[in-house]
Formats: structure tokens, C-alpha cells, sequence
């Protein structure tokens, strides 16, 4: 079975405000895919929820719902939510991928590396995402200092002021 990248609604809004949500199914060989519960998440800001229906409707990105009647899923989404505090979509994406081994997209590490170590979950942050854009080719280092400026001047949070100063983890793995 295919691996599939679920996306974390930071993510998005990462490449939402760079302006470069369409690169964002073409930096990996993986599907990106975005829980309903992440969806509804993006409701509450207009222009991302925007960028996000237009790469549905182009098909760039699918919606799927989350898995309501897989109960160890349901069970794990309801722990995490209330034992360990983490946001709606946050916490849908993290049992989702527990028990399905897909890859997790989140720059929340502060709330997912631990247990994504803990259960051997894959997960990529918005950096990882321009590493391997970088590594690929798919961007320029000019590009990726561009990408990191306009999230900052956002208001967004991200490790560096510019590429050269994040050391790139290996993902030959994934």
C-alpha cells in the first residue's frame, strides 16, 4: 500500500502564506491528503481555506474524512486530544497515522516528535518539505529564503531566517 502525506493545518498555512501552496503535492512522491477535521480547521481563515478548495477542486489535494468507525483510531484521537492537549486536527492526523503508517506533516514539533518517536511515526515539518524542494532541485536556495521571509512576515513561526542556517535532516528514508 501507498504511502500517503497527511497534512497539519501550520503546514498549509506555511505554503499558503509563501504563496506557494501549489508546490505542496509536488515536493514528495506521496499523495497529500487532508483530514476533514483539518479542513475545518481551515474555516477560520479565509484565505487559506481559499488556496486549499482550489487545490481540491484542481485535485491536486483530496479531503478524506477521518475514519469514525475504526474505533482504535476514535479511541486514540480522544486521548491525545484530552491526555495530552493537542488541537482537533492535530490529533486526527496523529492517530490516523499511528494506525495507518502514513507520514505525518506538522511544524508543531513541540507537540508531535515525541510521539511520533514513540509509535515509529514518519513526519515531515514545513523545513523538511523545503530540504528536500531544495535537495530535488524544485527550488533554489533564493526560494527557499523567500518562502521563510514571507511565513515570518506573517507572523508565522519557522527555526531560521534562512536556509543555509537549518541543517537539513536525512530523508532518504522516506
Amino acid at each position: 500500500m501507498s504511502k500517503t502525506i497527511l497534512v497539519d493545518a501550520d503546514v498549509v498555512s506555511h505554503f499558503v502564506s509563501a504563496g506557494e501552496i501549489l508546490t505542496l503535492p509536488k515536493i514528495f512522491p506521496y499523495p497529500v491528503k487532508l483530514l476533514d477535521k483539518v479542513y475545518a480547521e481551515l474555516e477560520r481563515w479565509r484565505e487559506r481555506k481559499q488556496a486549499v478548495d482550489n487545490l481540491v477542486n484542481f485535485k491536486l489535494i483530496e479531503v478524506i474524512p477521518f475514519p469514525e468507525n475504526n474505533h482504535e483510531i476514535v479511541k486514540e484521537f480522544f486521548r491525545i486530544r484530552t491526555k495530552l492537549d493537542k488541537g482537533v486536527g492535530e490529533s486526527a492526523c496523529m492517530a490516523v497515522a499511528r494506525y495507518t503508517r502514513d507520514i505525518l506533516a506538522s511544524s508543531n514539533l513541540r507537540d508531535i516528535k515525541s510521539y511520533c518517536e514513540t509509535h515509529q511515526i514518519v513526519y515531515l515539518t514545513t523545513m523538511d518539505f523545503l530540504c528536500h524542494a531544495l535537495t530535488t532541485g524544485l527550488f533554489d536556495e533564493t526560494r527557499c529564503d523567500a518562502f521563510i521571509a514571507a511565513v515570518r512576515r506573517k507572523g508565522q513561526k519557522l527555526p531560521v531566517d534562512a536556509m543555509s542556517k537549518f541543517t537539513c535532516r536525512d530523508l532518504a528514508g522516506i
